[in-house]
């Protein structure tokens, strides 16, 4: 298990009043962090993957429908170009026409364009993101008691209202520290876990 300096482990650490800082700190979000900041086996956090979800696919759509409005305009000036009208082969073939040209269908292919290239950066950006967060590991099953046995010693949690719920949805919850995988260690939790509390 890692330790900080302050050298508190997360299976010993109890809620209340922070005590031995230079300044105390109240039981609830300051004593919590002051517990988490203590021993990074305790970094345990809510992944939101119900909400990445959405999120992601929100963005999708939005993207999808802007891909539409394109296809569109893109028809469009297949009709214009058929029709002889050479603004249209101006507009498929020079940038300048494209980027600076002052007539309507110019600037609707310019804003489409600037509003496609904003919402496709959030969307690859939060695809990576979640990428990256689904790499996450979970809590192992013996930090994750420890953790939940601090949150909530007996009736009274730590942080109330709704959240006291916050780590109800054990699927939903990562660890930030790395987790062990030597198997010495494996094997020493696994028969000896008992004898090591």
């Amino acid at each position: 298990m890692s330790r900080s300096s302050r050298d508190v482990d997360i299976e010993l650490a109890q809620p209340g009043p922070s005590v031995g800082l230079a300044t105390p700190r109240l039981a609830g979000f300051p004593s919590f962090a002051d517990f988490i900041a203590a021993d990074t086996d305790a970094a345990i956090y809510r992944k939101y993957e119900r909400l990445s979800a959405r999120n992601l696919l929100y963005l999708q759509s939005t993207l999808h429908e802007l891909e539409g409005k394109l296809e569109e305009l893109d028809a469009e000036d297949v009709q214009e170009r058929e029709s002889h009208d050479r603004e249209a082969q101006k507009r498929a073939r020079l940038w300048p026409h494209y980027a600076r040209g002052d007539n309507e269908r110019a600037r609707r292919h310019r804003q489409l364009q600037e509003e496609i290239e904003v919402k496709l950066k959030a969307y690859h950006k939060a695809l990576i993101l979640e990428n990256q967060v689904l790499e996450l590991s979970a809590p192992t099953p013996r930090v994750l008691k420890a953790f939940k046995r601090w949150f909530q010693p007996n009736s009274l949690p730590v942080l109330w209202g709704p959240d006291e719920n916050l780590f109800r949805d054990e699927r939903d919850l990562v660890a930030l520290a790395p987790v062990e995988t030597d198997r010495l260690n494996i094997f020493l939790q696994s028969y000896f876990g008992w004898f090591l509390k």
